[in-house]
């Protein structure tokens, strides 16, 4: 599935088709929730899983 990505497009969740919402990774707002969601807690876990490893 491709992501949605309309830099004129000023809304940052879109409507999709089937019902639900995406995220408008035109807009820099949805980069940041990406990040914000995803990437640093799977960081910080990461991170603590292989302090508790070692």
């Amino acid at each position: 599935m491709p992501l949605y990505r309309d830099p004129s497009d000023p809304r940052v969740f879109v409507p999709k088709k089937g019902g639900g919402v995406t995220l408008n990774f035109g807009h820099p707002v949805a980069w940041v929730i990406l990040v914000g969601t995803t990437i640093i807690p799977l960081a910080i876990v990461a991170a603590v899983v292989l302090a508790t490893i070692t």
